[in-house]
């Protein structure tokens, strides 16, 4: 088969999404093969491992983010993306090139077809070739699904990081908390420290007996130690170091930011220390403030409308959904309105019973991912307060029928998947339907 075999940029992105047909391979078969052909480009460069059920994207993007400030060439690989496949792989806060994933796809095509991995572990395998082309100092690399069998599990990290443990893909990583951790400790390496964040007491006994058996140190950052916030508004919070009196900015709304922040702050410390790279106050501070730029941090909590506000937020999960309540107090509004899409191997059940505790008119839909959960199957679990739920076929009538019931002093959320939101952005972006309502409150 020759090498040419894709012209260009769109005909591999087509390509790779239809290997998700494929679906989730939890091996490490396929991965293992991938990069033996590609001369195991994963061993060129450090890297740092970051896992947990929520967390890991804002982990990931805040100790990227800090490397770049501190003068490192780094690469941070995370999933899913929003808008834009390019998101997945950076460097220095740039996507990755058009034409080096023509390349590689056309490069890895012979390979792809004779072991028929998943949509992620090619992705993996192009994200480490990536970083190896591009020289950097450091890979920054979030997993993808649960740990021990997950693609990016290939590496042997500087330092491990798990950031937090609950209930979430059952069907892969089994259906209890211990089961859970299990899998998310199998990213501890021999001899490799590990960090871990506000975790369950069951799952830390768990990973202390992993890391024992493995010789690794294991250090537990809590509640966000070191850190106290001062106040807040729409765009983040002011928050100050223990013993310091000056303040600095995260730029993403949530409390829960600040556990993230300790916990990156503490990888970095053992990065540094490790690989005897100095990271200063000033590294740290600028990292966090300019993490939209180094990271491209997206759906956290993010304000894309004014007049009526209109926030997106990628919370897949029940502890993501638990944290939207004090989320929420970040924005001044009148009214409420949920839009709501989940896929249907999430625990949209207890997601759907947490949404339905706030004052809010909730909007149950579907996006056009094969996935998701039908409009029927949400409702179905729907048990109190069914008069402030609707049904809605799609994405669009979802966003006609909020904004034309919102005012312009209202806020209308759009959180589920990542899939709701990466589909709604889209839709906004392009039709002017939904568009001229916006335009006629402001």
């Amino acid at each position: 088969m020759p090498l040419n075999k894709f012209k260009n940029y769109n005909e591999c992105i087509s390509y790779l999404f239809n290997l998700e047909r494929a679906g989730i391979k939890y091996d490490l078969k396929n991965i293992t093969s991938l990069l033996n052909y590609l001369g195991n480009p994963q061993d060129k460069y450090p890297t740092i491992h970051i896992a947990g059920t929520n967390g890991k994207g804002s982990v990931s993007s805040v100790i990227n983010s800090v490397l770049i400030e501190s003068g490192c060439n780094s690469g941070l690989y995370t999933s899913p993306h929003i808008t834009d496949f390019r998101e997945r792989i950076l460097v220095n806060g740039k996507f990755i090139s058009k034409e080096f994933i023509i390349k590689s796809v056309n490069k890895l095509y012979p390979e792809i077809q004779k072991t028929g991995p998943s949509f992620f572990e090619v992705t993996t395998a192009i994200a480490f070739d990536y970083f190896r082309y591009m020289k950097v100092d450091v890979a920054v690399i979030e997993t993808g699904l649960g740990g021990r069998l997950d693609s990016t599990n290939i590496i042997n990290p500087v330092v491990s990081v798990i950031t937090a443990i609950s209930i979430d893909h059952t069907d892969m990583l089994g259906k209890t908390v211990e089961k859970i951790t299990t899998e998310k400790g199998g990213i501890i390496k021999n001899n490799t420290p590990v960090v871990v964040g506000h975790i369950p007491l069951k799952s830390e006994k768990i990973l202390k007996v992993i890391a024992d058996k493995r010789n690794s140190e294991i250090t537990i950052v809590r509640n966000g130690i070191g850190f106290s916030i001062l106040c807040r508004n729409e765009k983040g919070f002011f928050f100050t170091e223990e013993g310091f009196k000056k303040k600095y900015f995260f730029p993403v709304p949530g409390d829960y930011q600040l556990k993230n922040i300790s916990v990156a702050a503490k990888a970095l410390s053992i990065f540094g220390k490790s690989r005897n790279l100095k990271i200063s106050k000033t590294a740290f501070f600028n990292g966090l403030q300019n993490i939209k730029n180094n990271s491209g941090l997206k759906g956290r909590f993010e304000k894309i409308y004014e007049s009526p506000k209109i926030i997106s937020d990628i919370s897949h999960n029940h502890q993501g959904i638990m944290n939207i309540k004090g989320n929420l107090k970040y924005y001044r509004y009148n009214k409420l309105f949920i839009i709501f899409s989940m896929m249907k191997d999430k625990h949209y059940k207890e997601c759907i019973s947490e949404i339905g505790k706030l004052d809010a008119e909730i909007i149950l839909t579907k996006t056009q991912y094969s996935r998701a959960a039908t409009t029927e199957e949400l409702y179905s679990t729907v048990s109190r307060n069914k008069k402030k739920f609707k049904i809605k076929k799609d994405v669009f009538e979802s966003l006609e029928y909020a904004v034309g019931r919102a005012d312009k002093k209202d806020l209308i959320l759009i959180t589920g998947s990542f899939f709701l939101v990466s589909e709604a952005l889209e839709q906004l972006k392009k039709i002017d339907k939904i568009k001229k309502h916006i335009n006629n409150k402001s």
